[in-house]
């Protein structure tokens, strides 16, 4: 074979190579970005000709909306609720911020009948927690939401549906330990990140109290005699 047939030869293979190179890092891109990005969801009663969604503003995320009713307790609720959070277990970790108080009086963030979620590693993407406000949102029930730690963008929009009246949320960071006393005392068991990134929460996952008490620095699981 003569020499210019062995060059040839050589310069398709090293452009064969390349081009794989190249489009294994395209497909490693498109792939990193599908597991970060939110899972699709469809759109009930959504028709083509709608208008596009509305988009909250910073301030309308920090504004409880006129018309929604007021979360502050009663004298005498706030009285009750004082002596059963004594006789409650409970952990040593509080609400995340003081957006998720519903009784300024007090500082409590109270939540009755949550759904209670424990999961396994700290929430980095709001896709992670789509899974857990839908279940919420579709019981009309508030979300406990403890894990070993938030990102910024999370609280915010935990925050966001929240004080819009969309789904209240209690996020609680929480300790290996602590993790533990919640399962005994709630029945929730930890989800996997991977589970979440997929939407698979079981219900059996999933825990629950009577009321859920947190300040900011300790919660506790009220329940029924």
């Amino acid at each position: 074979m003569d020499w210019w047939g062995i060059a040839l030869i050589l310069v398709a293979g090293i452009a064969v190579v390349i081009y794989g190179a190249l489009d294994d890092r395209r497909k490693t891109r498109e792939r990193d970005a599908a597991m970060t990005a939110p899972p699709n969801r469809d759109i009930p009663r959504f028709e083509p000709t709608a208008e596009p969604p509305q988009y909250l503003s910073e301030l309308e995320a920090r504004t409880r909306p006129t018309g929604l009713p007021g979360s502050d307790l009663s004298d005498r609720q706030r009285a009750d609720l004082k002596i059963a959070v004594n006789s409650s277990p409970g952990i040593k970790a509080g609400v995340s911020d003081d957006r998720f108080v519903t009784d300024v009086v007090s500082g409590w963030a109270v939540g009755s009948d949550p759904l209670v979620a424990l999961c396994a590693a700290p929430l980095a993407t709001i896709r992670e927690a789509l899974p857990l406000l839908e279940k919420a949102q579709r019981a009309g029930r508030p979300l406990a939401l403890a894990a070993p730690g938030f990102e910024a963008e999370v609280i915010d929009t935990l925050a966001a549906n929240t004080v819009r009246g969309k789904v209240q949320c209690i996020p609680v960071t929480v300790t290996a330990d602590q993790a533990a006393q919640l399962t005994e005392y709630t029945l929730a068991t930890p989800l996997a990140r991977a589970d979440l990134q997929a939407g698979w929460v079981p219900d059996e996952s999933l825990g629950t109290a009577e009321t859920w008490v947190s300040s900011r620095s300790r919660s506790w699981m009220v329940q029924s005699e």
